[in-house]
C-alpha cells in the first residue's frame, strides 16, 4: 500500500479553499475555490501559507485566520489567485484542503518561476518589485 504524496518544494499543489467572516461560517464566495501552484518557488522562500502546508498529504486540511493587511505576505505568490478576497475585510478565516500533490514537468516549474519573476510579488508587498 503506497502512501499519498507529500507536499514538498517544486511539487504542483492543488488546494480547495473556503473562506468566512468567522471560523464557524465559511460564507465568503471565492472566485475560484480550487487553486493550484508550484510549492516553494517564492523569491523569499516558503510563505507562511506554504509553511502550514509543508509535509502534509493529499486530503489533509489546514485552517487559520489572516488579517486583511497581512494577506499579501501570508499567501505570497499564491495571493493573486485569491482575487480581491482580503481587500475590504479586516480579517478572513480560511480552510484549505489539499486535493492533489503532483510532480510537474520541469517546463511547468520553469514557466511558473518565470511568470512570478515577470509580475513581481503582486501581493501588496512594499519591496518595490511591482
Amino acid at each position: 500500500m503506497s502512501q499519498r504524496p507529500c507536499v514538498q518544494p517544486l511539487k504542483k499543489i492543488k488546494v480547495r479553499l473556503q473562506a468566512g467572516a468567522t471560523d464557524a461560517a465559511m460564507d465568503i464566495h471565492l472566485p475560484s475555490p480550487e487553486i493550484d501552484f508550484i510549492f516553494g518557488i517564492g523569491s523569499d522562500g516558503l510563505t507562511p501559507f506554504e509553511c502550514l502546508l509543508a509535509d502534509r498529504r493529499e486530503t489533509e486540511s489546514i485552517s487559520g485566520r489572516v488579517a486583511g493587511a497581512e494577506a499579501g505576505l501570508f499567501f505570497g505568490h499564491v495571493a493573486p489567485a485569491l482575487g480581491r478576497l482580503f481587500e475590504t475585510r479586516e480579517a478572513v478565516f480560511f480552510n484549505a484542503c489539499i486535493v492533489a500533490v503532483e510532480t510537474p514537468p520541469p517546463r511547468e516549474v520553469i514557466k511558473a518561476m518565470a511568470d512570478l519573476a515577470a509580475r513581481g510579488h503582486e501581493a501588496g508587498c512594499d519591496c518595490g518589485c511591482g
